[in-house]
């Protein structure tokens, strides 16, 4: 199996312990929810060594439709089958990206835009899987956040030399050939390496690597990977409209409706879309204490592009 990077500078990074990554238990859990034939009883007493993922856990199953009964205060095989291992592997992987260096040492990278943006991104990109297929939610909910994990991998292992990076290139089309020429590799790369060390399987790997310029890639015109980095371009367009400010909330607007497949500038889907994302975002926001910000109803904001695109 070919590499994303050189495996020695790889092997340097993961050396140094400085890049973001699920360890410990909450991994073990991803890995756990991800075999075919998992012991719930050994799952369950994962996650009881786990108290902020097991509270999360709870806080989910007593809020769920389905639960009728008495309150949830435990974990239990019960409690997993009502949530689903699809959300518990989410959850852990969420919390465990979130809790680590919130702040750091890289001037110019800013962590919170960026956590925020990140979540918002995942929960578009499950959103999208959902409407349309192509991946399981909870397959893209995860390429959704880990799909700019090598920006947040460079500001946590090389925060000197990535400062300088950021502050040389503000316009974003040229950082990766800035990232190449520093260090030999792009976050894109970086953050499909950190997606195969953690085995996620090498379609969801290429599809975050080319996420960005899907146009560009080498996929064929009716590939599956080609539908999926398509889904995650428009997935970080929905990210960006997000956490825009309200002065570049339609500008955002704009560029999710000229972004491409799948919504294709369809409106109406896309203020589907967009309210559904925006109302996950929140939700995930408490959960994993991430700061984001309120947004107006999709549809009045699209009125109001219309309105400017008119005059």
């Amino acid at each position: 199996m070919s590499n994303f990077i050189d495996p020695t500078d790889f092997e340097a990074l993961k050396q140094d312990d400085a890049l973001p990554s699920p360890s410990g238990v909450r991994l073990n859990i991803m890995r756990m929810c991800r075999q075919e034939e998992v012991s719930l009883p050994d799952l369950v007493m994962q996650i009881q060594a786990d108290p902020v993922l097991a509270g999360r856990i709870i806080k989910i199953g007593n809020g769920a439709s389905v639960n009728k009964g008495r309150p949830i205060i435990a974990i239990s095989k019960d409690v997993l089958l009502m949530i689903g291992l699809d959300a518990v592997r989410q959850l852990a992987l969420a919390i465990s990206l979130t809790a680590e260096r919130r702040d750091g040492g890289c001037a110019g990278f800013d962590y919170g835009r960026f956590w925020a943006r990140t979540v918002a991104m995942a929960c578009a990109a499950q959103a999208l899987a959902e409407y349309y297929g192509e991946a399981p939610p909870s397959e893209m909910f995860a390429s959704g956040l880990l799909a700019n994990i090598g920006s947040l991998g460079l500001a946590s292992a090389r925060p000197d030399a990535y400062s300088k990076v950021l502050a040389a290139h503000v316009d974003i089309r040229e950082l990766p050939a800035a990232e190449t020429a520093a260090f030999g590799y792009t976050h894109l790369d970086l953050a499909a390496a950190m997606m195969q060390d953690w085995d996620i399987p090498r379609l969801f790997c290429e599809a975050v690597l080319h996420h960005e310029l899907p146009s560009q890639s080498s996929f064929d015109g009716e590939s599956r990977q080609l539908r999926l980095a398509e889904m995650l371009h428009v997935a970080a367009a929905i990210a960006d409209y997000c956490v825009a400010s309200e002065e570049a909330r339609l500008p955002a607007l704009q560029a999710l409706l000229d972004a491409g497949p799948p919504l294709g500038g369809e409106v109406d889907h896309v203020v589907a879309i967009c309210d559904r994302v925006v109302r996950d975002w929140a939700e995930w926001g408490v959960m994993v204490k991430i700061t984001v910000q309120t947004l107006p109803p999709t549809r009045e904001v699209m009125t109001q592009l219309q309105e400017q695109s008119a005059k």
